[in-house]
């Protein structure tokens, strides 16, 4: 794609022509600032910051399922596990475990028969003695490795685009960015997605504008493992339609204008050569995809048995009715794509339908319309705004001074930006429409589009534009400034719009900033802060993960989490230090999240009447046993269930009324509680119930 005519901006057009003659020195510096090896360098710095932010971390929420499932595939050659996410980024995650000798959950056990991935996971991370800090080790460096490539994809785009000194500046930052640090390092499936989609766009962009077998190849084979990535790669096939449509509408004008072409035109798209790249692009997607399955369609590896499923049921899964639903059933009746890639496509279909979504105090089940462009407003560092509007306005100004020689769109500055504009329109339409409204990294994959844009605005920097140059410089420190305050603390990143991180609780939660990973962090807290000593204080634990409090030596009585590492016991709550996930303390997967309503508040009173006649029997055997014949051992544990979820809602509700006494990595909050304080929150007036006493009752239902 390169060529002098097609290059979008000139190293320095004006009506002034050129300042004066170069100078030998600052182009060396130059050169050596922007080139290929200093973008070698940063890339390796963001490899070296990404990987040891979480060398003190513990595994974040989909970790323990991904290496789970992808240290399956490779040993086992089976892909029951975790199959609504890529197996490529599985598979890579796990590579480096093939040289230890790690222990494997048996298979003779109700959790493998029914796939059930996070119970294996428990079992593989810390019941069978497996060195965990290495597995998390190897697995994070090999995403990091996989950003790092992302990085030199920027940087080699934005250069064709804007020079070296913009392919610099958007790899600085992708480098400091803190969405790409937490997430470049995480075993997850959005690093792979990112970098596969964005080298498709480009790939593809390139091959229908210089054909070969080359680039036709390597569209195909980068194709193939976008969509061996995520199931987000289907968002490909619009965005390659629409690719399509804008080269075959130039090449329609090209034919009708008298004009000549510019020198370094693309070359003429000919029918058979584009039916054949058709045919290639979809023979390579689905070798790669079989290639990946192991060549074979069922998802159950040589050594299955009978009794052998996937978590949920082929048919909980399908959509209900309409294309999809015809598609995917045809599909899985002709074998023409792997078990596991079917039943994964249409286990993401019925996930994103409903999920329990947070967004500043309001909760949905099907998400709203404007999550994501919220979330890209609190979660980006204001610099890069500001660079985007640097480059925005160097765009306006060479399209008033910069005379196109031709009419036709391949002459124009703005066509060879249309692979960057239509990646973020068709991935920007599809995240609006999702009612998977659960965190930052789902809007990932538009940003380095932005950051490829935003490369425009080096050419600011000159000697005829010293002090936009100055403020774009400072821009760009700023952003580095942003990234190195937070750090270690990535996932947590807040713009100042948002109060920062220590207010970002009130915001979003889950994968936005809590993901479980605070546990090595907290129990250094409770070390320092009077949990431990002759006279510790109690400490309880709402903690929303699937790390093992244990496993880190927190000892604490145990609050509703997402996740019960432990038989129940219902605790009593006394005066202590209470440590609360901010999923939990939002009540995002809880029963009650919309505040305490009259109706709770009758219910938690009856509930807690009955719990208060059982514990009076304590120590009295015979009327504990006709309590309990009388309405039945099931009803008290129920009943107990019950009372557990409302006392803790009405305890968050209570805790949501006040600052945290303190924060550990701004995901898990602190609060120092007396006896009287618990006993005001269990029990006394909540500023909600005194609201809703001057307004109609709460409809049941709603909560």
């Amino acid at each position: 794609m390169s060529g002098g005519s097609l290059t979008l901006l000139p190293d320095d057009p004006g009506p002034a022509g050129p300042a004066g003659p170069p100078r030998k020195l600052p182009a060396r510096v130059h050169a050596l600032a922007t080139g290929f090896p200093m973008a070698i360098v940063l890339v390796g710095l963001y490899w070296a910051m990404a990987v040891s932010s979480q060398l003190d971390k513990s595994a974040a929420f989909d970790e323990i399922a991904h290496l789970t499932a992808g240290y399956s595939y490779w040993t086992l050659d089976d892909y029951r596990l975790h199959p609504e996410n890529g197996v490529l980024p599985q598979r890579w995650a796990a590579l480096p475990l093939l040289a230890g000798d790690y222990r494997f959950p048996s298979l003779d056990q109700k959790a493998w028969r029914n796939a059930t991935v996070f119970e294996l996971g428990e079992q593989f991370f810390y019941q069978l003695g497996n060195p965990l800090e290495t597995m998390l080790l190897r697995g994070r460096a090999m995403i990091a490795l996989a950003g790092a490539g992302l990085g030199l994809l920027i940087y080699a785009w934005s250069r064709s685009l804007f020079g070296a000194a913009g392919g610099m500046v958007s790899l600085w930052l992708f480098v400091f960015y803190p969405g790409m640090l937490a997430n470049g390092s995480l075993i997850t499936s959005d690093m792979l997605l990112m970098l596969t989609l964005t080298a498709s766009t480009w790939c593809f962009w390139t091959m229908l504008h210089r054909p070969s077998a080359a680039t036709v190849v390597v569209s195909a084979l980068a194709m193939g493992l976008l969509f061996v990535s995520k199931v987000s790669a289907f968002v490909m096939l619009p965005l390659a339609l629409g690719l399509l449509v804008v080269r075959l509408i130039g090449e329609r004008q090209r034919g009708r204008d008298d004009t000549s072409p510019p020198e370094g035109s693309p070359l003429r798209l000919r029918p058979a050569a584009l039916a054949v790249s058709a045919v290639v692009h979809l023979v390579m997607v689905l070798a790669v995809v079989w290639i990946c399955y192991g060549a074979r369609y069922s998802a159950f590896g040589p050594a299955s048995h009978p009794e052998d499923r996937f978590s949920e049921a082929w048919e909980d899964v399908l959509p209900a009715a309409g294309i999809l639903d015809t598609v995917i059933r045809t599909a899985r009746a002709h074998q023409l794509l792997p078990e596991a890639f079917l039943y994964g496509f249409a286990g993401t279909l019925h996930l994103n339908q409903t999920r329990s979504s947070f967004l500043n105090g309001e909760y949905s089940r099907t998400g709203w319309w404007y999550y994501f462009p919220y979330v890209v407003l609190v979660k980006t560092p204001l610099p890069l705004f500001l660079v985007l509007g640097f480059a925005a306005a160097w765009a306006v100004r060479t399209s008033r001074t910069v005379r196109a020689a031709t009419r036709l769109w391949i002459g124009q500055p703005w066509y060879r930006l249309v692979p960057l504009g239509m990646l973020l329109l068709a991935y920007g339409a599809v995240s609006l429409a999702s009612n998977l409204n659960v965190g930052h990294r789902h809007i990932l994959p538009i940003y380095p589009a932005l950051f490829i844009l935003a490369g425009a605005a080096a050419s600011w920097f000159g000697a005829r534009h010293r002090q936009a140059g100055s403020a774009l410089a400072i821009c760009l420190l700023w952003f580095a400034a942003e990234s190195l305050t937070i750090r270690p603390h990535y996932l947590a990143y807040f713009n100042q719009l948002a109060g920062g991180p220590s207010h970002a609780y009130r915001h979003l939660v889950d994968s936005s900033l809590d993901w479980g990973q605070d546990l090595p962090g907290l129990r250094r807290w409770l070390d320092r802060n009077g949990a431990g000593g002759p006279s510790p204080s109690p400490v309880y634990l709402s903690y929303f993960g699937t790390g093992n409090p244990r496993y880190y030596g927190i000892t604490a009585r145990l609050l509703p989490s997402f996740i019960a590492h432990e038989q129940r016991s219902f605790p009593p709550l006394a005066g202590g230090i209470y440590c609360i996930s901010a999923t939990m303390l939002q009540g995002v997967y809880l029963e009650i999240k919309r505040g305490w309503s009259p109706l709770h508040e009758k219910i938690y009173r009856e509930v807690r009447g009955d719990i208060e006649r059982y514990e009076r029997t304590r120590g009295d055997a015979e009327s504990r046993r006709r309590l309990v014949q009388e309405r039945g051992p099931a009803f008290w544990f129920q009943r107990y269930e019950v009372h557990e979820q409302l006392q803790f809602a009405r305890l968050t509700r209570y805790l949501l009324q006040r600052e945290p006494d303190d924060q550990v990595g701004y995901s898990i909050l602190i609060y120092r509680l007396s006896d009287a304080q618990v006993r005001d929150a269990l029990d006394g007036p909540l500023p909600e119930l005194r609201q809703d006493q001057d307004r109609a009752p709460m409809k049941p239902g709603k909560s």
